[in-house]
């Protein structure tokens, strides 16, 4: 879907006055200092667009889902239904933290997208046309998920040829979601340079702090549920307020609930016995016989996921409700206060989810798949 004349609602775009007024004065230097640079690009971006044509707006539009927030809910279980709990954790973990980090710089700096016009947007996602531009997401989740597949494949047993396929599909999975960012006009180089260094950084954020958390994580202690959900609670609780409407807070906090939710079911299921690394978990699956096995597991595991996600928001929300009526009318998620009951009720959907995702386990153990 083609997207013009955001520039009049666009966030971000507003007189310069406002961003004074109402932005910490460090961080207003720091925008101050950025945002001429997302002008001076547009006729970079302009000319990449030159180049439009339908097979190419089809392409680009319909690959961004596969960086989308649906996409990665519904598809980051199928590593854990393979055999890899490892790889499953990696994934959440990078994800989760890129979302997060996105976020909070989108909301400190408050830097809008490149504009429309000169620009045209192409996208199937008016959501995500909303938010603030700086840094990308997509670029930083497309970064992060290619950085650790890249990392896995290297280090398993696949033969030559299975490697160079996988690394193969994944370069041109990176290419794509990166060029398509600026393709349709949804981010600028700045978004997309800024995201992929997130990207970075949150690969190697989870690679020096592996060993540590997830030993503690695996360790039976009566204490350790209550400081997952504290800490990542505190995530949320001190998520800085935009200056304006935009709706990147909200994926914060379902990517944050599902990391607690993650760490919560490895606790839940852990044995004194399993090892640090998560190849003894009893959550972890064996690998599935056939292909047709896996194929199965997906089509049982996903619908376990979509239903525990249609039923959950409606009876979280009737008993929060019981113990306490909604705070206010807003309707933007960034402006509610942070203990707001829609907030909670998110918390709680989302981090029943990997429980869903990886209890589908013992309904795979029962059909013998």
């Amino acid at each position: 879907m083609s997207l013009l004349d955001t520039h009049l609602v666009d966030v971000g775009l507003a007189e310069d006055a406002l961003y004074r007024r109402a932005m910490n004065p460090v961080l207003y230097k720091i925008r101050h200092k950025i945002r001429p640079y997302i002008d001076y690009e547009l006729p970079i971006l302009e000319y990449i667009q030159s180049f439009h044509r339908n097979w190419l707006d089809q392409y680009f539009m319909y690959s961004a889902n596969v960086g989308s927030h649906t996409f990665y809910v519904l598809m980051l279980p199928l590593p854990a239904w393979c055999g890899s709990l490892n790889l499953l954790r990696d994934l959440v973990q990078v994800l989760g933290l890129g979302i997060f980090l996105t976020g909070v710089v989108k909301d400190m700096l408050n830097l809008p997208r490149p504009t429309s016009p000169p620009l045209k947007r192409l996208t199937m996602s008016h959501y995500t046309s909303k938010e603030y531009g700086c840094p990308s997401s997509h670029s930083a989740n497309a970064t992060s998920v290619s950085m650790v597949i890249l990392i896995h494949t290297l280090s398993s047993e696949l033969s030559l040829f299975w490697k160079s396929t996988v690394i193969l599909i994944t370069i041109g999975y990176w290419i794509t979601l990166l060029l398509g960012r600026l393709y349709c006009g949804m981010h600028g180089l700045v978004d997309v340079l800024s995201g992929t260094l997130v990207g970075i950084l949150t690969v190697f954020l989870r690679m020096l702090t592996k060993p540590f958390w997830d030993s503690k994580v695996l360790q039976h202690s009566s204490y350790w549920p209550l400081f997952i959900v504290g800490l990542y609670y505190s995530l949320i609780y001190f998520h800085p307020t935009p200056v304006e409407q935009c709706p990147c807070f909200e994926d914060t906090v379902a990517f944050i609930a599902v990391l607690m939710g993650l760490d919560l079911v490895g606790w839940t299921l852990a044995s004194p016995t399993t090892s640090t690394d998560y190849s003894s978990h009893p959550a972890k699956l064996s690998v599935p016989k056939s292909l047709s096995a896996l194929v199965l597991r997906f089509l049982i595991g996903v619908p376990a996921v979509v239903l525990w996600k249609t039923l959950a928001k409606p009876l979280a929300t009737s008993l929060v409700a019981k113990l306490r009526p909604m705070d206010s009318n807003q309707q933007c998620f960034a402006f509610l206060r942070r203990t707001d009951t829609r907030i909670i009720v998110k918390f709680v959907v989302y981090g029943g989810i990997p429980f869903a995702a990886i209890f589908a386990k013992y309904i795979f153990e029962w059909l013998n798949i």
